[in-house]
Formats: structure tokens, C-alpha cells, sequence
């Protein structure tokens, strides 16, 4: 699986508005959710319907485009040439074309912000502080080569730039999309959780790719791994055999869907979007322009 350029949809629910859950409780009832004129089932987690509820929040914004570099942001580009292409010449029109598109700006600010509660609010893994001024969530498949590219590569160096000093800390979402293996993983993951090892299971699984659903992530691949790390194999094989995490997993899925989520690994920077396993020069600009008050 690649990071394709995703479908200009890809958070266009999220990127409209630019500027990230607890131990599982038992499965919640099916219901329903309406928000205007859709309609979405969600049998797991809470997350799905936070997640429509942001998708209403952002609807007013869905044409705007997804992802811009910090320092050539296109929708206020977009806006300016709209502006420009629309009102007449001369120096009101000038004064009315930046009141409208310094609106549109706090609009689309304060949007990001809610996104980013209510995202932050829904994800269970953090790595770095609480009080971070810059907060990254990914949304990632264990079995992604370029989430692999991403952990492995960029990663260390975030954590050694940004993460170690306080400022940037990264959330971590599941987008298991590419079969069963990637459920298993992301499963198992959640398993080493309950032990305090998460972050160690993480590093591991994306040092340990080797093909999409080849028994790379078989399940008895997974409880080897965790009698590597040391963990208590009994209580880690009960929770890997039992489905204990399977809908929480489906819900963050579904829930990214919801979102616009199409390609992994996917990226909000305190609500930016930004898309695919970017070098570290470019996650270094976007963490930059984010720290600048």
C-alpha cells in the first residue's frame, strides 16, 4: 500500500478548518446518527459520532483546499483570487476583500480548534507532554510501509528536536484499512497497552514490516513479539484472542473515515492537515509556524 495523493475530499471535512480515548468500556448499543442530511450506524465507540459531529462543524468549509505549506497558505491564496477575480476595482473593494477574507481566517481558526478538541478528546496514545504547544495526531496502519517510513525515519527526529523539549507531543490514531493483519496489529497494540507498552509495541510492529497480510502480523507473530518485550504472555494472549479491542479499533477506523480520511499515514498539526510521510524539513516548517504566536 502507498501513500497515493488522496481524493480531494481527504479531510476537506477537516482541512476547511485548519488550526488533536480511555480504557474500553463494554461495546455501546447500535445507534444512530443524524447530522443534517446523513445518517451513520455506529456499533463501537463514541468516537464515530464526535467525529460526525465535527464533520457538521467544518461542512460550511468543504471546498476550501486541504493542504498548504505554512509559508504559501493556498486557501488564503484561493480566497484573494477569488476576491480579486469578483470585486470591483479600487480601494474599498480592497478594504472589503481583506475584511472578508480575515473573517473567513478566524472562521476557519476557530473550526480547527474545535476539530482538534474534539479529536485530542478521542485519542488514547500520547507520546511527549500534556502541556505541549504543538500537538500532532497521525492517523497510521501498522502494515503502511510509508507509516513504517514515518515511524522509523521522521519520527526520531521529531522526538529528538520537539518531543524531548516539551513542545510537540504525538497522538496516535488507528486507520487499520488493509486487512486483517493490520486489525490484528492495531489490536495487539492495544493489548501491550494494558501492560504500559504501547509506545514499545508501536516502534516495534513498524520495525518488523514485511508485506501486507503475509503473516508478517499473524497473531502468533503478534504474542511472539510480546514475549520478546517481556510482557506477561498469558494476560497479553487472553485480551489478542478474545477481540477485546476489535470494535475500538473498527470505531477509530470508521470514525477516520468519517473524517475524510483516505491514505495513511494522515496528519493533523494543531488541526493542519498534512498528507503522507513527509521529510522532517517539512513537519519542521508546519511545527514552526505553529510554536510562532
Amino acid at each position: 500500500m502507498t501513500d497515493t495523493q488522496p481524493d480531494p475530499s481527504l479531510l476537506q471535512t477537516v482541512a476547511a478548518s485548519s488550526s488533536p480515548p480511555v480504557e474500553p468500556a463494554a461495546a455501546l448499543p447500535r445507534a444512530w446518527l443524524v447530522v443534517g442530511p446523513l445518517v451513520v450506524q455506529s456499533s463501537a465507540t463514541l468516537g464515530v459520532g464526535l467525529a460526525m459531529l465535527v464533520v457538521g462543524l467544518a461542512a460550511g468549509f468543504l471546498l476550501r483546499p486541504l493542504v498548504t505549506r505554512p509559508d504559501a497558505p493556498a486557501s488564503a491564496q484561493s480566497a484573494s483570487a477569488n476576491t480579486a477575480a469578483t470585486a470591483p476595482a479600487g480601494p474599498a473593494a480592497t478594504v472589503t476583500g481583506g475584511l472578508i477574507a480575515a473573517a473567513e481566517t478566524a472562521q476557519a481558526a476557530e473550526q480547527g480548534r474545535a476539530l482538534m478538541d474534539a479529536v485530542v478528546g478521542q485519542t488514547r496514545h500520547f507520546r511527549g507532554s500534556d502541556t505541549a504547544t504543538v500537538t500532532i495526531i497521525e492517523y497510521s496502519d501498522f502494515q503502511c510501509p510509508f507509516c513504517g517510513r514515518f515511524a522509523t525515519e521522521t519520527l526520531p527526529q521529531i522526538e529528538d528536536e520537539y518531543i524531548a523539549s516539551g513542545q510537540v507531543r504525538l497522538g496516535y490514531q488507528h486507520f487499520a484499512f488493509l486487512g486483517e493483519e493490520s486489525r490484528w496489529a492495531a489490536e495487539a497494540s492495544e493489548c501491550a497497552n494494558e501492560q504500559e507498552a504501547f509506545w514499545v509495541f508501536h516502534d516495534l510492529l513498524f520495525s518488523s514490516q514485511a508485506g501486507e497480510n503475509q503473516g508478517a502480523f499473524s497473531k502468533d507473530k503478534l504474542k511472539a513479539f510480546a514475549v520478546g518485550l517481556g510482557l506477561d504472555a498469558d494476560a497479553f494472549n487472553t485480551c489478542l484472542d478474545s477481540g477485546r479491542y476489535t470494535s475500538l479499533v473498527a470505531g477509530q477506523t470508521q470514525a477516520a473515515q468519517q473524517l475524510g480520511v483516505r491514505s495513511t499515514p494522515t496528519f493533523l498539526i494543531n488541526g493542519q492537515p498534512v498528507l503522507g510521510a513527509q521529510p522532517f524539513d517539512v513537519f519542521s516548517r508546519y511545527i514552526a509556524s505553529a510554536l510562532t504566536p
